[in-house]
């Protein structure tokens, strides 16, 4: 997304056409008719340009998440464009045209900047001023505030907060909560207008700048006397530029997080999107000499995805290409520009792959840490075959990626039959260009080299080094190619012939202290690695091959934790052998898990 803002720019439009498009000459004029300059150095952009195709109304709940995205992307590219100016928070005059929740959200998006919100009239069309953090509020309270707890109280779950300036919705948003939430909720808050709830229910900007103010009192007051409030549940009928503004109101790191609750008309209201803190690395702008590197690494990820293409296109690699289902990576092309939009780090879209820059400085990193040309291309082909397969499987690619681990179960198989394809293709290439290699080395040992490489290549996607916590689902997927890793080491020194990685082993540490994942917008768990020793019920559980087996030595545990946490500080050698100890001591505790089934 271009925004259009250069360093003489005094204020910038943004025309947010979820619904329906907003002219620019009529944003113009309302700027005009408000009393600001409407034309000289005042820049214009659409967020969303109008799709009626796209609609995101006629998209399931769990299928918004792109749209919040959306927002982030652009609030996060202003702000990038603006240090790159020397700019300073450039004043904001949003016309939005767009549902109730994802105007809150970017609301609170640019809330940090001065901020005009506008209103189009139903009856002709014109916009308006509906909100504009400059004007004062009245000194007449907006709102008639219900339900809000005099004093604490006790009790785990959620707050309903329902917000009814345009029609009346208590009853339904009700009805919807204890249908959804039937023992968990603590309190249901209800604001509306003192003048009741109307089409005509706000008169003036300053009765919305009172109503910010009374919101935020209201978010302030759920925090301090409901502390087992897990989120507010908020639902809202009133205008777009209302709702805009009340966004403005939202601290998720002095409030409870919000959910966000749409009205579908065939189920009632649904939560779309999750606000609470996000522990965002702040996003600072590629610098010229970083581009420049990641074009070169780029070069060399095109070689290979060439050189891969091409052998993949040999008659003897068939059976190869019908596993990977490949026409679609024999065809398609990697773009030779470095990515710099803020997510995601990798995509593919339409027969063309893209390398975002900190990907592409990833794998600088990862070349220098194997010092071996050829681990490093064998990292990048699993890296191209795993997401070629995602293609196969249809879910996990371009703008469909986003939200998919909120089923983490699910997203854990999807990657591990990616990683396995990707390791039978590795293994393939491995004997048709370094058949004396292989067969010296043996199947098991061949096979323990593809998965650590796999491993390496799963460190680059990690947001901080050490790694101190992961979700769930992540650990769950370093811990099977670590046993496999590990299981293949100790075939290769038997001599025996490596198992089949086709089926699944299943692992999972349970004790771990957990919180919510910050990193994503759905409720996922992320647990701590470091004093995991520290927990009284740690428990490590294995499933292979039909037989189960649980461990309870904590030290053991830990142990294996923190290898992984500190991964990236001990030589690829080290944190190969320290794994293998760990899980040799598990071996020996368990034989079953080395016996192949018969």
């Amino acid at each position: 997304m271009d925004i259009p803002i250069r360093s003489r720019s005094r204020a910038l439009i943004l025309r947010y056409e979820h619904d329906r498009p907003v002219i620019e000459s009529a944003a113009r004029d309302a700027l005009s008719r408000s009393g600001h300059e409407g034309h000289q150095d005042v820049a214009d952009v659409v967020l969303h340009p109008h799709d009626a195709a796209r609609g995101i109304r006629d998209q399931q709940p769990q299928d918004w998440a792109w749209a919040f995205h959306e927002n982030e992307r652009f609030a996060d590219l202003l702000l990038q464009k603006e240090a790159n100016l020397g700019l300073d928070h450039l004043p904001v005059h949003l016309f939005g045209c767009a549902p109730l929740v994802l105007m809150l959200h970017l609301g609170w998006r640019l809330s940090r900047r001065t901020l005009h919100v506008y209103q189009q009239s139903l009856a002709d069309g014109a916009w308006a001023p509906g909100h504009d953090r400059t004007q004062p509020s009245t000194r007449e309270d907006f709102f008639q505030v219900e339900g809000l707890p005099a004093t604490r109280q006790g009790g785990h779950g959620y707050v309903a907060l329902i917000v009814e300036v345009t029609k009346s919705i208590k009853d339904r948003a009700v009805a919807d909560f204890q249908a959804r939430y039937p023992s968990e909720l603590l309190a249901t808050v209800c604001l509306r207008p003192t003048r009741g709830p109307s089409t005509n229910a706000v008169q003036h900007p300053g009765e919305v700048s009172r109503a910010v103010e009374q919101f935020r009192s209201v978010l302030d007051t759920l925090h301090d006397r409901l502390e087992g409030a897990k989120a507010v549940l908020l639902v809202m009928d009133c205008p777009a530029s209302f709702a805009a503004a009340l966004g403005t109101a939202f601290n998720p790191n002095t409030q409870r997080p919000l959910w966000l609750h749409h009205f579908f008309p065939d189920k009632g209201y649904l939560p779309v999107h999750l606000m609470r803190p996000q522990r965002r690395a702040a996003q600072v702008p590629a610098t010229r000499e970083q581009i420049l590197e990641a074009s070169r690494v780029l070069g060399e990820v095109r070689k290979v995805h060439e050189e891969l293409a091409h052998w993949l296109k040999e008659p003897e690699q068939r059976s190869l290409v019908d596993l990977v289902d490949g026409e679609n990576l024999l065809h398609s092309q990697i773009n030779s520009t470095p990515a710099t939009e803020t997510e995601p780090l990798f995509r593919y879209l339409q027969g063309e792959w893209r390398f975002h820059v900190d990907l592409l400085l990833a794998l600088k990193a990862l070349r220098e840490r194997l010092a071996s040309p050829t681990d490093w291309k064998e990292c990048v082909r699993l890296l191209i075959i795993h997401e070629a397969y995602h293609v196969r499987q249809g879910g996990l690619t371009s703008y469909n990626y986003s939200g998919s681990g909120r089923t983490g179960w699910v997203l854990e198989a999807v990657d591990y039959d990616a990683d396995d394809v990707a390791v039978q293709v590795a293994f393939a290439w491995r004997q048709a260009k370094q058949p004396g290699v292989v067969k010296d080395e043996g199947q098991a040992r061949t096979l323990e080299a593809i998965v650590w490489n796999i491993l390496e290549s799963l460190r680059m996607f990690e947001p901080e080094r050490p790694i101190r916590d992961l979700s769930e689902r992540r650990l769950r997927r370093y811990l099977i190619w670590l046993f496999h890793a590990c299981r293949l080491g100790v075939q290769a020194s038997r001599k025996q012939d490596g198992t089949p990685l086709e089926e699944r082993v299943i692992v999972e540490i349970a004790g771990l202290q957990g919180f919510p994942d910050a990193y994503e917008s759905y409720p996922q768990q992320r647990v701590q690695l470091e004093g995991a020793e520290q927990s009284d019920s740690l428990g490590l559980a294995i499933y292979y091959q039909r037989t189960l087996v649980r461990e309870s030595d904590k030290e053991l545990i830990a142990a294996v934790l923190q290898v992984l946490s500190r991964w990236d500080s001990l030589s690829r050698a080290e944190a190969q052998d320290q794994m293998k100890l760990h899980f040799g001591r598990l071996f020996d505790r368990h034989r079953s898990l080395l016996n192949p089934r018969t």
